[in-house]
């Protein structure tokens, strides 16, 4: 089974319909022009393009590692993006040459939002710490909402909890943990969203209260993309792993 397809299949035994699609975050798409305009490049890092996880017309994601004691050299934000932190770490910052804030935590899976800077302003972020910076941004290719007309709430699950990390006028952005052997309970999702595994484990899934074998074990910094689950599909998935899988889920607006 090639690698694209293997993941096609852990996607459907997550948190997704069967008309959804996924992309291991450890695997690497190639650029195109399309994405180009939303990407980041830290010229001061050896991958200074990173990795580019998931892309659709949407959206795109792009991971990046900031070793130890890097600096990632004077670039620009495109705005319209989040960061999420797989295993985070001490930043410090420059502004135009000078010193803007240092020594700031930032735990795996913290999250935050970037507007827009230019080149001009001599941003620049440096790993003050002394353990590497793995983090995955999301960028949207829009510069409005691409449902206006939807109310959008939260995504609820019946059996597990979920905070409301981030939320504004382009998405909702929670929070999660399922613990071994929890299942989240049979639940519908409005579709545009994407999910990043802080923590990885095992999935399965149940459709009708018919269960799946169990997917392969799915990586930290695994993502992928959530079409529309009606609820009355009888959707709902589980940990039926070992240890904890903590997520991260943005909804697009």
């Amino acid at each position: 089974m090639n690698q694209r397809l293997a993941w096609n299949t852990a996607l459907i035994l997550l948190l997704v319909a069967i008309t959804s699609s996924a992309q291991d975050g450890a695997t690497s798409i190639p650029v195109t022009d399309a994405d180009r305009p939303f990407l980041l490049n830290y010229p001061n890092i050896e991958n200074s393009d990173g990795d580019i996880v998931l892309t659709n017309e949407h959206v795109v994601l792009q991971r990046l590692v900031v070793p130890a004691g890097k600096w990632e050299g004077v670039h620009s934000h495109p705005g319209n993006q989040i960061y999420v932190h797989i295993h985070g770490g001490e930043w410090s910052g420059r502004m135009g040459g000078e010193l803007d804030y240092s020594g700031s935590i930032s735990p795996d899976g913290g999250v935050g939002w970037m507007d827009p800077i230019p080149l001009s302003a001599g941003h620049d972020s440096g790993n003050t710490g002394d353990t590497d910076i793995d983090l995955i941004y999301v960028t949207l290719k829009t510069d409005s909402p691409i449902s206006p007309d939807v109310e959008h709430v939260p995504q609820h699950y019946p059996k597990i909890p979920t905070e409301v990390v981030l939320e504004n006028d382009r998405m909702i952005v929670q929070r999660f943990q399922i613990e071994p052997g929890q299942w989240t309970g049979v639940h519908s999702h409005p579709g545009n969203q994407v999910y990043i595994h802080i923590k990885g484990g095992i999935w399965s899934q149940r459709h009708g209260g018919e269960q799946s074998p169990p997917a392969s074990f799915a990586e930290a910094g695994a993502v992928g993309w959530q079409d529309a689950v009606e609820l009355s599909e009888g959707h709902e998935s589980g940990n039926t792993g070992d240890t904890t899988i903590d997520m991260v889920l943005v909804t697009i607006k």
